[in-house]
């Protein structure tokens, strides 16, 4: 009886020992089973045999992976801006020109209070003409015209500029006057005085240098305020 038992029981103790040994043989390799996408990777909490990989694998997906996809749905969807290419400044220089060009074809007009051409004109309206001409649209009196465009010094003129004056006997700091800088100290208007358009010299003319008020630039590559 006691033969049988032991028997019995070392039958009982290999039939379990290898069960075990069977469960231990059929287990799954986790590591080389488990296959996750990258963009899906989870936390090691989730995954243990990630525990060393903890650290790369949360910057990756909490900071690579995000800057990734907002690249590529940014870069789909991507126009460049317009730019204002260097031609544009080449045509400052050419309206420039144009509008030196077209002013000194009227030298010898006459000058008539409230005239706008083609005749006759007074200081505003030659100025507007002219500007108008070369694509450049200004109001029409010249208090108007000295509000548009850059404020310049008269130290720092430069051809194709609007030059303004107060002309009247007591200064008052109004505008009444203007004109068309030429550069060398020289510029191009409608003169009541004259009664015609002239070019007079402010070194000449020490009356228009001393009413000088300021310069307005509206032919300027980075200024678009009175530009069409």
């Amino acid at each position: 009886m006691k033969t049988t038992t032991m028997t019995n029981l070392l039958l009982l103790a290999s039939l379990t020992l290898f069960a075990a040994c069977s469960n231990k043989a059929v287990e799954p390799d986790i590591k080389k089973n488990v296959t996750v996408p990258i963009e899906n990777l989870p936390l090691a909490r989730t995954y243990p045999m990630l525990e060393e990989y903890h650290a790369p694998v949360q910057h990756y997906v909490r900071t690579i992976l995000p800057q990734y996809r907002q690249h590529r749905a940014v870069s789909r969807n991507y126009i460049s801006p317009p730019t204002i290419q260097a031609p544009y400044r080449i045509n400052a220089v050419r309206v420039t020109r144009k509008i030196e060009w077209d002013a000194k074809k009227l030298l010898g007009k006459k000058y008539v209070w409230g005239a706008t051409g083609p005749r006759t004109y007074d200081c505003s309206g030659f100025t507007q003409k002219i500007y108008r001409d070369a694509g450049i649209n200004i109001p029409r009196v010249s208090r108007d015209q000295a509000r548009v465009g850059q404020f310049i010094s008269y130290n720092n003129l430069r051809k194709g500029d609007l030059v303004f004056f107060d002309t009247h006997k007591k200064r008052t700091g109004k505008v009444t006057h203007v004109g068309i800088y030429l550069g060398a100290g020289n510029f191009i208007h409608a003169s009541s005085g004259a009664k015609k358009i002239v070019i007079f010299n402010f070194n000449d003319k020490t009356f228009y240098k001393k009413r000088f008020l300021w310069a307005r630039r509206v032919v300027n590559p980075t200024t678009h305020l009175a530009m069409k």
